[in-house]
């Protein structure tokens, strides 16, 4: 198996928004970056809190070129594995679409050899407003949650915190959160391992369970 790093040196655009085009972070986030460029105050710091929470009205593009070697191509499977997307996310490779995501808690894998060519590529992520969609999720099903959170989080699978609490502001904050990587496979990928264990008297049998990719 072949792994290769989408981590490190991103561009981070707001369209529809004051906000230049500025360096990113992966593994990262939009208020990592935006303080880091000097683009938003410190949104801990008295009522900042409400000029960040205005930034999340937007959506959000990530954006990177990355080299492809007709080694990686040759596996029998290129997949995409996106470990932490904050949260609604689409993916384009190449300028065509790869996947859509929209749940924080999970690892997305995508089958993206027939995107690829060798030499350099591009991808492009879009993270799509949170607020906008919990705000369209309440008007068209209420659904309520702690008093002390933003209307409609329950429908977003999104650290609800994020959304504010008793002891926590509202700062749903969106990005790539953890790691980015394409994976080279030939013939088979394990997706995950069970391992059941069966105790009878003085025996152990010991049995692995294995599922395909």
């Amino acid at each position: 198996m072949k792994r290769q790093t989408l981590n490190g040196a991103w561009t981070l655009t707001i369209p529809g928004s004051a906000f230049p085009e500025t360096a990113a972070t992966v593994p990262g986030s939009v208020y990592s970056d935006l303080l880091r460029a000097g683009l938003m105050p410190d949104p801990f710091y008295r009522d900042n809190e409400d000029q960040a929470l205005r930034i999340m009205a937007h959506d959000f593009v990530y954006s990177r070129t990355f080299p492809v070697s007709a080694e990686l191509l040759a596996s029998d499977a290129v997949l995409l594995r996106c470990h932490g997307l904050d949260t609604l996310a689409e993916i384009e490779i190449n300028g065509r679409f790869a996947g859509r995501a929209e749940n924080m808690h999970r690892v997305w894998t995508y089958d993206v050899k027939p995107l690829l060519h060798a030499g350099e590529n591009t991808i492009r992520v879009t993270l799509f407003s949170p607020t906008a969609y919990i705000r369209k999720a309440y008007e068209e099903k209420p659904l309520e949650g702690s008093s002390d959170a933003m209307r409609g989080f329950p429908h977003l699978r999104k650290a609800h915190c994020m959304f504010g609490w008793d002891w926590g502001p509202h700062l749903p904050d969106a990005g790539i959160w953890r790691d980015l990587e394409l994976i080279g496979a030939d013939t088979a990928l394990l997706r995950d391992v069970s391992v059941l264990q069966r105790h009878a008297q003085d025996r152990v049998t010991l049995r692995v369970i294995a599922r395909p990719e």
